[in-house]
């Protein structure tokens, strides 16, 4: 998300930033009431990624917006909610939206979204009810994980078994490889340089 604000600012031809959340509502409920608060503990959703009820991120969207938050989520500055609005659509989806989205979508478009993705897409599909003019503009909905890893509620929702992909293919088979180090930048370092070098 980020990473795409700063893109947008940067100058990317970006109409609208679209941000779903799963139940962890704190962010759409920011921009629609302009008070903060997180999520404690967080809401425990399919899209199991997404269970943040205080993202890390989040100070920094506000400092990009003009604002202060320090990491314990206080405001002592807000940030411009206006342009922050007019740039952003935030929404929220459950965990029951998010396994519709999973099957309508692969019944309407053969497509096998994850959790995760399903919230995105959920969130896309949101904003161009509410902006049915922007429907004929080129819109993308990122993923952020393949659906075989999320095996159990593609069975599930689908009854199929997600195919495997050759980089996840094997995985269960490899070794699992621990190293205990310091915990200081020089160990690493020192660990890096000698192992990858």
């Amino acid at each position: 998300m980020m990473g795409g604000i700063l893109a947008m600012k940067m100058g990317l031809p970006i109409h609208k930033f679209v941000i779903s959340t799963n139940e962890n509502d704190e962010f759409p409920s920011f921009l629609k009431t302009g008070k903060y608060k997180k999520i404690e503990p967080s809401l425990n959703c399919i899209s199991s990624a997404m269970n943040v009820g205080h993202p890390s991120n989040l100070s920094r969207l506000v400092a990009l917006y003009g604002g202060i938050m320090d990491e314990k989520g206080n405001i002592s500055k807000m940030p411009d909610m206006e342009k922050m609005n007019s740039e952003i659509f935030a929404i929220s989806v459950t965990d029951a939206q998010t396994k519709q989205t999973i099957e309508s979508t692969y019944k309407k478009y053969n497509v096998l979204l994850e959790p995760h993705g399903s919230v995105g897409w959920k969130g896309l599909e949101s904003y161009l009810e509410v902006q049915p003019a922007d429907k004929d503009m080129l819109c993308i909905s990122l993923e952020t994980a393949h659906p075989a890893k999320f095996p159990e509620q593609i069975q599930e929702i689908l009854d199929i078994d997600p195919e495997l992909p050759p980089s996840l293919a094997g995985l269960e088979n490899k070794d699992e490889m621990l190293i205990k180090l310091d915990n200081n930048y020089q160990s690493f370092k020192k660990w890096l340089l000698e192992n990858y070098s």
